[in-house]
């Protein structure tokens, strides 16, 4: 089990930023854009 291991740790812990971090990051841009472009109409909802 210990060749195993190694990949699958880093896998959880990879997969666990890009879920965490990316993800909401990238949305977060292409909202912005989107905005900008005049795609969205902002909401004047606080967040």
């Amino acid at each position: 089990m210990k060749p195993i291991a190694a990949p699958m740790i880093g896998g959880m812990i990879s997969s666990a930023i890009h879920v965490l971090i990316m993800t909401p990051v990238i949305f977060v841009l292409m909202k912005k854009h989107d905005l900008k472009k005049g795609k969205l109409k902002y909401s004047g909802m606080k967040h």
